[in-house]
């Protein structure tokens, strides 16, 4: 039995619609265990899985699809509630036959499986098959049956009543084609669609329209009812389906079709494209010009003061330019019948707003695209006469004919609604025949005080284009192709948006008093009272407002102060810092140095790189108080980030002798776009806290992960777990604020209490969150995700050279001129690179370096370092100059920046400058050498 429920399944195709379950693997036990049986105002168990137009859930948890209408429907009649519970198309059939369930939407009929399923005596609508086509394939023609006779149509052979629905379809129309059967096997990627694109086949049978971009819908028709079915033991539940499924297709026969188009898009307005001629038409055509009014609310508004939205008439063309790649400029006329009149003689390609009908269209020599958009055309009429009655005069809109069904004795012409609302107003015309929503802003515009709504009149307008007769090449065909590409739900949206009142409703100070001269008194008895309070209020106001700007000021001119004074003081400390670097390095390089020495140096060095560090915290807690601290968008790759990383600290690890493994696991090595040294910088700040609260023999995990993965985005996730001290939950909040440290006194003494903090500011900026979980005596776990943009330029010139010991003699040759102002730090630099055998020439300030290098021979110098900060001329202006220089090496002469000053934008200042490289001091001596190794290669 169990085996011949699974052939019926698999023969019969998809149970749920837009799925093919198959249940080959699954197994239906032989008994179902009975559930409680549901009775009227209890929740039924629904199954629900996601399948398009049919089972949906939003962003937002809400449920919608044709089988969720339905039972909200079939809900008002039973009084049920319901819980949807989400399952694959794998395991949704074996849990609802085995009774876990209540009731099951979209199922497909089939006899043999009516002792399974309780199907009801209605289906909830029938699904449709459609024939694809590739989208460049010009040869068939939507909807043209003719077109399609000779070609041939790829089916599945398990899909056998589609199949069958297929040979009716074709056979009623009178298409001969030839179908061509594929197996499963075939399938790839579980879809045919690789044998239509490769031109196998000329159509494929399918349930979707595939990939919109590669195929288009050429055919659709009626394939399998469904239905929503309980099992045979639940006949409560399909007695209560029956009746209400009997209600509401007695209250409403279309229900099932209504419910369709509500949910599953026109497979019609999907498959619209362009023909090669038209293609060829819009290459050669480019820009189409439109006639349109200035301030034609709701038509056209992109020239209003207010700028709530541009109009009707622009939002469409933005769509149809979308479609077709036509661009579209805008003519502007003084009326209507000049807009009109522009199309006509030729000054214009077409109207942006036609207000008549396709036979006055005619009249006019105007051929009318599909109408775009519908607006109500109504009557305003003057309060001391009645419409309709005899005798009225009657206005309209130049270019505009009086419907004959609105009866006037007179009909005078008008050009703008604006005149003939105000004619109506002074009783020059009894009525006026105009769009409503123009009418509706041009009262909120002007008193008219005489004009009321007729209410008797609510026509129609169907709003159109209109292009000179005989249309002109394919313009006509491209316009009606492009609009009828859009939904009506797409075209209700453009109008709805454009619907806003704009009106100012602007009253003189005559008119005012004349539609209400005792209000006009009490309007300026408060006037007079609210002034004198405002005047006090005011006074008070700017006493404490002056107040406040001097506080403000004060504020201000102190966080400046305080930029400026750790500015500074970074670059003074630095400075010294580079001379006892400089010289530490040199006296390591010397040799026979004592190792007692050597290791004095080395603490030296270590000692100056905590200075240091602890100098770039406060730099950065400074720059996150005054909200200036930013993050890069500059292209990296994650392995090279992470390798770095590992090597810096497997070392340390060693000394410390912890257990320090990384684990780094991506789908590919794509470039990234982000700030890798900030990055950098938040995995060292957690990596050495975890160092720092581990003792010896502990344990540290680093795991990197590629979470997610798109064409255009990578998301990571990153992790450090330790095994050391852990944090009490108390804590946890704490050690994310500034200067908040915890453990002994000694790991309190290895730092600032700014690390977790500035990582946390960090980690924000990217677009995370630093999270922490902790138990005292257990380690700690720190974790973030952050997404990067993957980087499509071409230019795969990123990956660093990696930092390494240069032969001694390598700048051998080589004439490098050195900017620098601090006697000690030229003598180290000097020092440094005459070890390599280069030459070096120094000068004192930047104006001495311009006369040196505007003295020399070109080419006789190779390099040039600069200094930035320097009296006389800085090193900024000093590169500025001989980048002006009129000689040939002045251009391309490297120059590079060897500085104190470490912030991003000193960075930005130095390119801008023009300057090849940034070598912040104290000066890394291989990191030194590498950069020149570079620019000299070059």
């Amino acid at each position: 039995m169990i085996y011949r429920l699974k052939a019926a399944l698999i023969k019969c195709g998809a149970l749920i619609l837009g799925l093919t379950v198959m249940l080959a693997a699954a197994s239906v036990p032989h008994s179902r265990a009975r559930a409680e049986e549901p009775e009227e105002g209890r929740v039924l168990k629904v199954v629900f899985s996601e399948v398009p137009g049919f089972t949906e859930t939003d962003e937002d948890g809400t449920r919608h699809g044709i089988v969720v209408d339905y039972l909200n429907e079939i809900a008002k009649y039973t009084g049920w509630e319901y819980e949807y519970i989400d399952l694959d198309g794998e395991t949704l059939v074996d849990e609802f036959l085995q009774g876990n369930y209540d009731l099951m939407g979209g199922t497909f009929y089939q006899e043999e499986l009516e002792q399974y399923f309780a199907y009801p005596d209605y289906n909830t609508g029938y699904s449709k098959s459609v024939l694809l086509a590739r989208r460049d394939d010009d040869s068939i023609r939507s909807f043209d049956w003719k077109s399609m006779s000779g070609k041939t149509i790829g089916v599945y052979e398990r899909a056998k009543e589609n199949t069958r629905r297929l040979k009716v379809f074709l056979e009623s129309n009178g298409i001969d084609c030839t179908l061509k059967t594929y197996t499963a096997d075939q399938m790839k990627d579980g879809n045919l669609y690789s044998y239509l694109e490769s031109g196998e086949v000329d159509m494929l049978l399918g349930n979707s329209g595939g990939d919109a971009n590669v195929f288009r819908v050429v055919a659709e028709f009626d394939s399998q009812p469904h239905y929503i079915v309980t099992t045979p033991d639940r006949q409560d539940v399909l007695e209560g389906l029956n009746m209400a499924m009997e209600k509401i297709v007695d209250s409403n026969p279309h229900f099932a079709q209504e419910r369709y188009d509500a949910n599953v898009q026109d497979s019609s307005t999907a498959s619209i494209a362009l023909n090669q001629e038209e293609k060829d038409y819009i290459a050669e055509k480019k820009t189409v010009s439109v006639a349109v009014l200035k301030n034609w609310h709701p038509l056209y508004c992109m020239e209003t003061e207010s700028d709530l939205h541009n109009g009707i008439i622009s939002d469409m063309l933005t769509e149809v330019g979308s479609f077709t790649g036509l661009e579209f400029t805008y003519h502007y006329a003084d009326s209507y019948a000049d807009a009109l009149k522009m199309v006509q003689e030729g000054k214009a390609d077409m109207l942006g707003a036609y207000l008549g009908t396709d036979e006055e269209g005619a009249r006019q020599e105007l051929a009318l695209t599909k109408p775009y958009v519908d607006l109500n055309d109504i009557i305003v009429r003057n309060k001391s006469v009645s419409y309709p009655s005899d005798g009225l005069t009657g206005g309209v809109l130049e270019g505009r004919e009086l419907p004959g069904e609105i009866k006037a004795s007179e009909v005078k012409y008008y050009k703008s609604a604006t005149e003939a609302l105000r004619a109506v107003d002074r009783g020059e015309a009894d009525f006026y025949y105009g769009v409503s929503a123009v009418m509706e802003q041009e009262i909120q515009n002007y008193r008219f005080s005489n004009v009321v709504p007729n209410t008797l009149i609510n026509d129609r307008n169907d709003i159109s284009f209109a292009i000179a007769r005989p249309a002109e090449g394919q313009l006509l065909t491209i316009m009606n192709k492009a609009i009828n590409s859009l939904s009506a739900e797409q075209k209700d949206t453009l109008a709805n948006q454009n619907m806003i009142s704009t009106g100012t409703g602007s009253l003189t100070l005559v008119e005012m008093i004349y539609a209400n001269p005792f209000m006009f008194i009490v309007i300026c008895g408060g006037v007079f009272l609210l002034v004198v309070v405002l005047i006090l209020v005011m006074a008070r106001s700017r006493i404490h407002s002056a107040r406040m700007q001097s506080s403000l000021a004060k504020a201000e001119e102190e966080s400046r102060a305080k930029g400026e004074f750790l500015s500074r003081m970074s670059h003074e400390i630095r400075t010294p810092m580079n001379a006892i670097v400089g010289l530490s390095d040199l006296t390591c390089m010397i040799d026979d140095v004592p190792e007692s020495v050597r290791e004095n140096l080395s603490k030296i060095r270590s000692s100056s790189r905590y200075l240091l560090g602890l100098i770039s915290d406060i730099l950065d807690m400074s720059r996150i108080e005054q909200g200036m601290m930013t993050v890069d968008s500059e292209p990296f790759y994650m392995d090279q980030v992470m390798n770095e990383i590992e090597s810096m600290m497997t070392a340390e690890a060693g000394r410390q002798r912890l257990d320090f493994r990384m684990n780094l696991q991506m789908q590919d090595d794509r470039r990234l776009v982000g700030d890798a040294v900030r990055l950098k910088q938040v995995m060292m700040n957690l990596i050495s806290n975890a160092f720092k609260f581990t003792s010896a023999g502990g344990h540290i995990q680093v795991d990197i992960a590629e979470a997610e993965s798109s064409p255009d985005k990578a998301v990571f996730t990153f992790k450090v777990a330790d095994d050391g001290i852990g944090i009490s939950e108390k804590d946890q909040k704490r050690i994310f604020e500034s200067f908040e440290q915890i453990g002994t006194n000694y790991t309190k003494s290895q730092g600032t209490g700014l690390g977790l903090a500035i990582s946390r500011n960090i980690v924000e900026l990217m677009g995370g969150k630093l999270e922490l979980e902790s138990e005292p005596g257990k380690g700690s776990v720190f974790y973030f995700t952050a997404a990067f943009p993957v980087d499509v330029a071409e230019d795969d010139d990123v990956r660093k050279e990696q930092p390494e010991d240069m032969p001694e003699g390598y700048l051998k040759g080589t004439h490098i001129l050195l900017a620098e102002d601090n006697d000690l730090n030229a003598e180290i630099a000097v020092e440094l690179l005459e070890m390599q055998e280069a030459s070096v020439q120094r000068a004192e300030n930047g104006k001495a370096a311009v006369e040196i290098f505007e003295s020399s021979k070109p080419g006789e110098f190779h390099a040039i370092l600069m200094d930035i900060q320097m009296p006389v001329m800085d090193g900024l202006e000093a590169c500025r100059t001989i980048r002006r220089l009129k000689r040939k090496d002045a251009a391309d002469i490297p120059i590079i920046a060897m500085t104190a000053n470490t912030f991003k934008e000193d960075v930005d200042l130095a390119t801008e400058a023009g300057m090849d490289g940034f070598v912040t001091k104290p000066v890394d001596v291989q990191y030194l050498y590498q950069i020149l190794r570079r620019v000299i290669r070059r």
